[in-house]
């Protein structure tokens, strides 16, 4: 293969898993759209809310719906205009533009008023593209004097032409954000009423026939960057939404922060107002398996030897393959050598079983406080009941076979279609993401030659460590609080660390927690947590069902399973521990250290040198203030 040919293929491989979906062109969401398994709720007429984090996918399923994008869609279906039902326009709230509506000694209900005419130019500007992109699909024009309504509905006069009007409203944008930026300045701005232009203009392409029957849906991505007082604007239009316009609202998990409108006691509800689809709970799996797999066809079709079915594409240990590999059988013949002097019956016994089942009597004798030949004696005469306690822990052991190994890059591995589902937890940007990676890893060192392309083990386990690497250093920069995120993020990572590869008397694969200790301690750290959850630091359960009236319901955290690989923890759903709120707010302090022994219950750290190099990093922050 040429140097030129062999460089193209991985450049087309890398930009298929690498590439942000939110960015593609319309002409984009034909090739490689896969439509999510809630795209029907997300169609219906009614207003709703897509609930997810950064990542889930709800920018592109929003930006699917726009006019030009859902018609790219249904033309690579075979489909034409005349079976598209709705026309979306697609609105981001910018952080930084919508907070300026605020401050200034300006109250919140004059600040509406700027807020609620700048929202109604920026939507009315998409629904000129919609109109411009309208009349050349139906041949239909917008009638001039419809065109004057609209713009007198934003203040403008002598305006008969979409042109005219989309240059009127660029001006009127320029003009309010000097207005915003300079409140005590009189820029002269008439204000439009709230969502009165936008009504206007949908009616009008109503009336003139240009929609047909289909319905506008207004989409607002980032509706959580909102102020409270903007969200109760929006949330009139959204109750009161009738056709031929709806609203699609794209929103973090407690993004909606404020659920009262205009009239404070009338609060937007649902299922009566709107409907909610928390992407966490549509088939992420399914549809991220369907991402991953066009891209897989598309890459074949690229000329590239690669399996199309992901299960096949990514290499998968089975338990038995990953202890070996880890060292099992070092440990085996250890047990066997202590067997052979102790008792020669046991010896001959295990002698005969493979290596991934003789290390395990190392393991429970561990855990239990037990002498090995005790226990082989027990397996002898209970051999199913010990198969069945390999098959419970087996995976838990795991993490503690490399233990005191140093100079090994690979303690535990990460690996598999099922893993790798597991670790995004309902992201499909972290899923393509550790894909990316793991393709970059494998062929860093190694030519895309002719032999079927399958990415090994060690590959996916290095991207996953590199991926939860990047997110928790991107902690700081996306948080409110993130600072003080990455530093809970990293405590609680090594409590879990240290009790996964210390089997002695600990309940196996502890990967949630619930707070103890004082309300006010609690209640200070749910902030943090709070903070967390939205950008996935952390997943929170629902509260835990109380079994008296007077009993507090508590919250269940989780590390955001992303992070696994990196503080090499199980990536499953198991038990959960309860941690002082008081020890871990202490982490926030000037001595981690010994906060995160006090979460250990006075247990010392491992110390520099047995940590993975990815935890070595971050060892002075690990032993600070812990003497």
């Amino acid at each position: 293969m040429s140097e030129n040919n062999q460089a193209n293929k991985i450049t087309i491989l890398r930009q298929l898993f690498g590439d942000n979906r939110a960015e593609w062109k319309s002409s984009e969401f034909g090739r490689l759209f896969v439509t999510p398994t809630y795209q029907t709720k997300l169609e219906a007429n009614k207003p709703c809310f897509l609930i997810g984090g950064r990542g889930t996918g709800k920018t592109t399923a929003l930006q699917s719906l726009r006019f030009d994008a859902m018609n790219a869609r249904l033309a690579s279906e075979g489909l034409q205009f005349s079976d598209q039902k709705c026309l979306g326009i697609l609105v981001r709230m910018n952080k930084n533009r919508v907070h300026a509506f605020s401050g200034g000694g300006i109250n919140d209900t004059d600040w509406g008023k700027f807020f609620s005419h700048y929202f109604n130019l920026l939507t009315c500007q998409e629904l000129c593209e919609l109109s411009v992109w309208l009349e050349k699909k139906t041949y239909i024009s917008l009638p001039e004097q419809e065109i004057s309504l609209v713009a007198a509905s934003l203040g403008f006069s002598n305006i008969s032409s979409i042109p005219d009007l989309k240059l009127a409203i660029k001006r009127e944008i320029s003009r309010l954000q000097l207005q915003v930026n300079n409140p005590s300045r009189d820029q002269g701005l008439i204000l439009s009423m709230a969502e009165a232009p936008i009504r206007e203009f949908a009616d009008a392409l109503f009336t003139s026939g240009l929609l047909g029957d289909r319905v506008i849906f207004c989409c607002i991505d980032e509706y959580e960057n909102l102020l409270d007082y903007q969200q109760a604007l929006i949330n009139t239009y959204i109750k009161h939404a009738e056709p031929p316009l709806s609203y699609k609202i794209g929103v973090r998990k407690n993004g909606l922060r404020n659920r009262k409108t205009l009239d404070a006691e009338d609060l937007l509800k649902t299922p009566d107002d709107y409907a909610e689809i928390e992407i966490a709970d549509e088939g992420f799996d399914y549809f991220a398996r369907a991402v991953a797999e066009l891209r897989l066809q598309r890459a074949k079709d690229e000329g590239i030897n690669i399996p199309t079915r992901l299960r096949d594409f990514l290499e998968e240990l089975s338990l038995e393959e990953e202890a070996i590999i880890l060292g099992a059988g070092k440990i085996s013949d250890r047990v066997l050598a202590d067997l052979k002097e102790s008792d020669p019956e046991a010896y001959s016994f295990f002698a005969k079983k493979p290596a991934s089942e003789t290390y395990f009597l190392k393991y429970w004798s561990l855990s239990e406080g037990a002498p090995i030949q005790q226990l082989a004696r027990d397996w002898i005469q209970n051999e199913d009941e010990w198969l069945t306690r390999i098959g419970n822990y087996m995976y838990a052991s795991l993490f503690w076979i490399s233990k005191g190994n140093k100079g090994i890059r690979i303690r535990k591995y990460y690996s598999g279609e099922r893993t790798l589902l597991a670790m995004s937890s309902g992201n499909i940007r972290y899923f393509l993401e550790l894909l990316d990676s793991a393709i970059e890893d494998q062929l860093r060192d190694g030519e895309l030659g002719s032999d079927l392309l399958r990415i090994s083990a060690k590959s996916q386990t290095v991207a996953a460590r590199a991926v939860g690497e990047r997110r928790l250093n991107q902690l700081e920069g996306l948080a409110d609080y993130g600072v003080q995120l990455k530093r809970l993020v990293l405590a609680i990572g090594k409590v879990f660390f240290e009790r996964a590869r210390a089997p002695e008397g600990k309940t196996p694969e502890v990967i949630s927690f619930v707070l103890g200790g004082s309300a006010d301690k609690v209640n200070q750290l749910t902030r943090f947590l709070a903070d967390g959850v939205a950008h996935l630091a952390f997943e929170v359960s629902p509260r835990t069902k109380a079994t008296t009236n007077s009993e507090l319901k508590d919250d269940e955290y989780r590390l955001h399973p992303i992070f696994s690989a990196f503080f090499e923890i199980s990536h499953r759903r198991k038990r959960r521990m309860t941690l002082d709120a008081a020890n871990l707010l202490a982490v926030l302090e000037d001595s981690p250290g010994k906060a995160i022994s006090a979460l250990l219950d006075g247990k010392e750290q491992s110390p520099e040198q047995e940590l993975p190099e990815q935890l070595a990093l971050f060892s002075a922050f690990y032993s600070g203030g812990s003497k």
